[in-house]
């Protein structure tokens, strides 16, 4: 009898879940479906960069993507394991049973109840405070976030709620990450105590690590803002590996998709790290997950990078990617959401934009532009700062400003993969994963002569859905390790671009121009 486990990716815009054979990695079934409330906006304002979203959307769209691929299988009885990644840090205030805040009625149409979303910047400030704070203790306790602490991540939106909203503040009973939240209501766990948060979140996000005992002592964030002290008590301290099980299908759940109560349910973890998994990442070999942001991954063996934080890299923690290997985050806060907004700016379609722009004569005089549109992530992040557009004149048209674009964020990219280089972490090859990977070949050949090597694209549609998948069967026993399951069940490439060596060295050129605008409006 074959064996299957399900994938369930949940992303900015929607929720997917794949369908795996557990013995060669096929895909025999898809489900996406968008999030209904966050389509129309409601509870976001972009100008003050604040990004909500209702925990409804997330528990409808489980449900939904969970019954058509399971109506799918050829043998629903031989579904092993499910599990469960999303993006983070994107977090939410609940109740002292762990239950989101917002499904209650008093708080349903109140956003700093709701999950408050990877890119909400509206902890810019307290973000700050923390970088400060770290740089006075021994050790910093931010250097997992080299140095500089993001609103993207999870205490800095924590602690601008606790401050700005004194009724959730008085109602909140702890906080959970979205993908701690799904994991417990697949399971049924309705306790911090009896919760397994995965280790990905806290470790990248939320200053854990164990070298110090999980979290930064109590006086660390006493001494940046008392308020946090309650959360942090109740909040779970141990986390789990992604290759562990969280649990199992709980009876409400094993009851609506028609599946046993024996299906094991995997520990949550981060999309992008997940993703990686997903195109088969190791030593050696990076990942560029390219979606509405860009998330680069890379791992390193312990023994030669434990220890050492690199300044200003967005995220390089223990065991955050696979287990044993020291595992590393960077990217762009904006990536496919640059050209989305081009899009609606301009009306015009992508595809036909870049077959223009791909005509354009390299030249010096073209426009020049940075990709900071939804602030820095790195290297050194910056919530602040704003993207910008140079070289304009009364004839510069929609093609030259696309153009333009692209290739602010293959230059943003070249600053990460060149901060990754120059600290050490080893890149031998890299893989592309994602939408953009798959359907734009004008963005991808732009970010191959930028960097000035080849990318593979992974011929897995939805990498992170199936990395989840490649945890799961991990965590059902059916493997014995990420990377035994990674070999079995991970596609190889469907295409590879190879850079053009005239291009590259006219990039180079183009890239210090770039590097002088980022120092100028940083």
């Amino acid at each position: 009898m074959s064996l299957y486990t399900i994938g369930i990716d949940y992303g900015t815009d929607s929720a997917r879940a794949v369908l795996v054979d557990a013995s060669d990695g096929r895909i025999l079934a898809s489900s996406t479906s968008p999030y209904r409330r966050w389509v129309t906006g409601r509870w976001c304002d972009a100008m003050s960069q604040q990004f909500r979203q209702h925990p409804s959307d997330y528990i409808e769209c489980l449900e939904s993507v969970l019954r058509e691929v399971v109506a799918a299988c050829p043998e629903p009885a031989a579904i092993k394991a499910i599990a469960v990644d999303t993006t983070g840090s994107t977090v939410c205030f609940t109740d002292a049973c762990g239950m989101p805040l917002s499904l209650q009625p008093a708080f349903a149409e109140e956003p700093d109840a709701m999950f408050i979303l990877w890119k909400d910047h509206t902890g810019t400030a307290e973000a700050e405070e923390f970088t400060a704070a770290g740089a006075r203790y021994t050790p910093n306790y931010i250097c997992q976030s080299g140095n500089h602490y993001s609103a993207e991540c999870t205490w800095a939106k924590v602690l601008h709620v606790l401050r700005t909203n004194p009724e959730v503040r008085v109602a909140a009973g702890g906080f959970i990450d979205e993908c701690d939240f799904i994991t417990n209501l697949l399971t049924g766990c309705r306790s911090f105590a009896d919760m397994k948060w995965g280790h990905c979140i806290p470790a990248a996000k939320q200053l854990w690590n164990k070298d110090w005992g999980g979290y930064p002592p109590e006086s660390f964030f006493e001494e940046i803002d008392p308020l946090m002290i309650p959360m942090l008590r109740a909040v779970p301290h141990t986390n789990y590996a992604c290759s562990e099980a969280a649990g199992t299908l709980c009876p409400e759940w094993a009851e609506k998709l028609g599946l046993s109560t024996s299906v094991v349910v995997g520990v949550g973890n981060c999309d992008a790290h997940s993703g990686a998994v997903g195109a088969g990442v190791r030593p050696g070999a990076a990942v560029l997950n390219l979606g509405t942001s860009a998330c680069y991954m890379a791992v390193m063996p312990l023994e030669e990078m434990k220890g050492h934080f690199i300044e200003g890299l967005f995220g390089q923690a223990e065991g955050t990617i696979l287990e044993g290997y020291m595992g590393y985050e960077t990217g762009l806060s904006a990536f496919g959401d640059i050209f989305a907004w081009f899009k609606r700016l301009t009306g015009r379609e992508l595809p036909a934009l870049a077959e223009e722009a791909s005509k354009l004569e390299l030249r010096g005089g073209l426009p020049l532009a940075t990709d900071f549109f939804n602030g820095r992530r790195a290297p050194n992040p910056s919530n602040i700062v704003t993207a910008s557009i140079s070289g304009l004149r009364i004839t510069s048209g929609p093609a030259e400003i696309y153009r333009a674009l692209v290739e602010a964020a293959a230059f943003g990219s070249k600053a990460c993969i060149d901060q990754y280089i120059d600290g050490g972490i080893r890149i031998d090859k890299m893989i592309a994963v994602g939408g953009i990977a798959q359907k734009s070949p004008f963005v991808m050949q732009m970010l191959c002569d930028v960097l000035g090597a080849p990318i593979e694209v992974s011929d897995c549609k939805d990498a992170c859905a199936m990395g989840a998948a490649i945890h799961a069967a991990v965590a059902a026993g059916l493997y014995p390790s990420v990377l035994a399951a990674e070999d079995a069940l991970c596609p190889g490439a469907c295409a590879t671009y190879t850079p053009d060596k005239q291009r590259h060295e006219f990039y180079l050129k183009r890239y210090e121009r770039y590097k002088e605008l980022a120092q100028f409006v940083l």
